[in-house]
């Protein structure tokens, strides 16, 4: 038999928020000259940066980072913070980043911009991630974003971090706010039922 008076419940949520963003900007100049360095397999790093609270370098294959990746440019995004620093740099990292080709300022193309995104878990202070086929070679040297034999890549960097927070005792009209209150009235329903 349905209860005539609302249960009362302790509610927990869990919640994944954004805590910190960054962007990068790699302009990569003598892509032929890079392009005949930097074999399969080879790459070529931009500078140490900061960004959402962490350091970060981009790295460039411009032949593909492995075998089966040959004929693209491979693009990681590896974490760089300091193996010696405590607290919370030193631990496991989420991210959402997105590697977005930019178009040279005198161009106006009808395409939109060339990107990709991915969601991560840097597990240690030097580790990385990416898409090995982020492009083809004959894509980029096809498409507006060459000019002058530069290229440039812009690097959005958002960190998110979760928590779980105990709420307070709640009533029978913030269950059913929460979708918690079950409509049925059947006795053998789990769920919680509305009084």
């Amino acid at each position: 038999m349905p209860s005539s008076t609302a249960p009362e419940v302790s509610v927990s949520t869990v919640a994944a928020t954004a805590t910190s963003t960054g962007h990068h900007m790699l302009k990569i100049e003598g892509y032929k000259h890079l392009k005949d360095i930097h074999r399969n397999g080879s790459c070529f790093e931009s500078c140490r940066f900061e960004a959402a609270g962490h350091t970060w370098k981009i790295c460039c294959y411009p032949n593909g980072n492995r075998r089966d990746a040959a004929g693209c440019i491979s693009l990681f995004l590896a974490r760089d913070d300091d193996e010696d620093k405590e607290g919370e740099s030193a631990g496991v990292v989420h991210a959402e980043f997105r590697f977005a080709l930019v178009y040279p300022r005198s161009r106006l193309l009808p395409w939109p911009p060339y990107a990709k995104s991915t969601t991560c878990t840097y597990p240690s202070p030097n580790s990385s991630w990416g898409f090995p086929g982020f492009i083809t070679v004959k894509g980029l040297e096809n498409t507006g974003f060459l000019k002058d034999d530069c290229f440039t890549v812009r690097c959005d960097i958002t960190v998110v971090e979760k928590s779980a927070v105990k709420d307070e005792l709640v009533k029978a009209a913030d269950m059913e706010r929460l979708g918690m209150l079950c409509k049925c009235k059947d006795d053998l329903c789990k769920r919680h039922h509305r009084a």
